[in-house]
């Protein structure tokens, strides 16, 4: 049985069971109980016989002052991964769950392409998951600021309002009640329940921060960490 922290109630444990359902084993519980009392927020990413996983592309709209105002709606996914705690966070790529001529309009202002093969080529790259709407619409939250249970995240809704609001909508997250203060931000973040799996794990978001503060350190920079009252320097 894995080492982990319980989805429903937030107890870490050596001893933990895995759910052995369609998530993948996404899920850990401390026992049956906890597994049972958890299965109407699981269930969303673990679907029976019958039933489908929660969908996670949508389109999103944006109001007349966005940079994107004057083009149609964006084709996104939303994708969890894990933050630089080990906890959840989450962003939002581009998709091409309506195909790629939705993306060409974006291809052409985000990529500068040169001409149509280019622009389409460039459309279908956005379009199959390497070009971020939203790189993070969440907030790191030190674990010594507040425990998080392992699907719930810290929604940035100051910068992200929109795309919070989009996600809440579609059902993707589910507002928890829970509020945290983060840095010096005058208002508390919701924490919300992610209902998507997990993407990534420990091992390469330690890979990838050793990555940037190598390449930080080369350029001269000090790498900058994220705490629970804001950003501090190593």
């Amino acid at each position: 049985m894995p080492r982990g922290t319980c989805s429903n109630c937030g107890r870490e444990a050596a001893t933990l069971l895995r759910c052995k359902g369609k998530c993948g084993g996404d899920a850990m519980y401390c026992n049956k109980s906890c597994q049972k009392s958890d299965w109407k927020m699981h269930k969303k990413i673990c679907p029976g016989s019958g039933r489908q996983a929660q969908k996670l592309t949508f389109e999103m709209s944006h109001p007349p002052n966005h940079p994107f105002a004057d083009l149609p709606d964006a084709p996104v996914q939303a994708v969890r991964r894990m933050d630089g705690y080990g906890g959840s966070g989450m962003t939002i790529l581009f998709s091409d769950h309506l195909g790629i001529e939705p993306l060409i309009p974006y291809a052409k202002m985000l990529l500068y392409c040169d001409d149509e093969q280019e622009t389409r080529e460039q459309a279908k790259y956005m379009g199959e998951g390497n070009y971020a709407y939203e790189s993070h619409v969440t907030t790191p939250v030190d674990p010594s600021v507040m425990k998080l249970k392992p699907e719930e995240a810290c929604f940035n809704t100051e910068k992200y309002g929109d795309a919070i609001k989009a996600l809440l909508q579609h059902g993707i997250i589910e507002d928890t009640g829970k509020k945290v203060q983060i840095g010096k931000y005058p208002e508390k973040f919701p924490i919300c329940r992610i209902h998507a799996p997990q993407t990534n794990n420990i091992d390469e978001v330690e890979r990838q921060r050793k990555e940037r503060d190598e390449m930080l350190a080369s350029m001269g920079f000090q790498t900058m960490h994220l705490g629970g009252g804001g950003a501090r320097l190593s």
